[in-house]
């Protein structure tokens, strides 16, 4: 059996599993604006979230138990429904989740409370359906960030066990399943946000200890020239937010200060070297995910009070 047809039975299976649970509530969904979608089958908080074949992948997270947990769930946008995917080898919460090449990657994050860094990275292929080890990050950290450049991982920032926040950058090569150093960040943070666009890697945000610690920095990795630049600060001070590239731009969202859990959403536009405010968050939270699903952009958990909260709110914005 190829690779390509195991990838289409899984999603077959996919599909069956949701068509037995019964046909999904219908929800009206607007021509334009943030709209509700099925919320998340356990709600919580530190959730890693990337698209893979049309479909959002929510790994990992906080429970409202303060439990870790190892559950993977799937999210198929047009059947507005979930159903359960492979769950990871080990819990972790407040890893990075991306998408590179038709596989889905855990990378760092936090096992159980008191948080205790890992350098854990796995990958999971869909054809598969099972994770499996890649090699670890050369530093165990959480509260980390991540995002696909040309075909490489960028991992960035995170909090280690001897230092709040940190400056460490690795680029992650699938063909050779090995990391290797970048320049360090400017400004060391952890619970930042970042994406990548037009071979340049944005690390957004974050915070360099508590929450009276929150940053607003933006600074940005050429991919080609390994050179860092600092660029005009999101409007938001905020930890603990998430953020995409959708129609261009790269969105943050959400987040947390000492003001509290927030609904902030902002734009920035590489070309115009500008934020711009956007459609604010139904529902305020940190600890979330987001992704693009085609021309949809979705926000995924998260809590919506201080500390340990969690939600399973689900929602979607059409532009």
């Amino acid at each position: 059996m190829t690779r390509s047809t195991a990838h289409r039975i899984f999603l077959l299976a996919l599909a069956a599993t949701a068509a037995a649970c019964g046909p999904p509530e219908t929800r009206p969904v607007p021509e334009a604006g943030w709209f509700q979608g099925a919320p998340l089958p356990v709600p919580r908080t530190g959730v890693g979230v990337a698209e893979l074949g049309g479909r959002l992948w929510a790994v990992g997270g906080l429970t409202a138990q303060g439990e870790t947990t190892p559950q993977v769930d799937v999210y198929d946008p047009t059947a507005d429904a979930w159903v359960m995917g492979p769950s990871l080898p080990v819990p972790i919460h407040h890893a990075a989740v991306v998408a590179l090449e038709g596989r889905l990657y855990s990378i760092g994050g936090y096992r159980g409370v008191p948080f205790e860094p890992v350098a854990y990275v796995f990958v999971m292929d869909p054809a598969e359906g099972r994770w499996r080890p890649a090699e670890p990050l050369p530093r165990a950290r959480g509260g980390i960030a991540a995002a696909v450049s040309d075909g490489r991982i960028y991992a960035i920032g995170g909090a280690s066990e001897d230092e709040a926040a940190v400056r460490n950058v690795e680029r992650y090569d699938p063909d050779e399943d090995h990391w290797a150093p970048m320049p360090p960040l400017p400004t060391p943070r952890e619970r930042l946000a970042a994406a990548a666009f037009d071979g340049v890697v944005y690390a957004i945000g974050g915070r360099i200890g508590g929450i009276s610690t929150v940053l607003s920095a933006v600074e940005a990795l050429d991919t080609r020239s390994l050179r860092w630049e600092t660029l005009p600060a999101v409007p938001t001070a905020r930890a603990g937010l998430a953020a995409a590239v959708h129609g261009g731009r790269i969105h943050a969202l959400g987040g947390e200060s000492p003001a509290g859990a927030l609904d902030a959403h902002e734009a920035y536009d590489p070309r115009a070297r500008r934020w711009f405010p956007q459609a604010a968050l139904p529902t305020p939270r940190h600890g979330l995910g987001v992704a693009r699903v085609g021309s949809r952009l979705f926000a995924v958990g998260g809590g919506s009070g201080p500390g340990l909260t969690v939600g399973g709110a689900v929602e979607g914005l059409l532009e």
